[in-house]
């Protein structure tokens, strides 16, 4: 696994998002939900998208 930062360039697209979070499924799941990862995946990604409510890089850097 990479040990650096990850600076997406442009925009993230929705199969790099459901990707990823298969990804994160297969790797951090119990074993009983790896060996039928999707479901847990699309709840992941189901989340994602509802809470991603974007704020510009000046925006965000105004709150820290």
């Amino acid at each position: 696994m990479a040990k650096e930062k990850f600076e997406p360039e442009g925009e993230i697209t929705d199969s790099e998002i459901r990707l990823e979070c298969l990804r994160l499924a297969t790797e951090f799941g119990p074993e009983n939900e790896r060996r039928d990862p999707l479901p847990v995946a699309d709840n992941y990604y189901d989340w994602v998208k509802q809470n991603s409510k974007r704020q510009s890089k000046k925006t965000a850097s105004s709150k820290v």
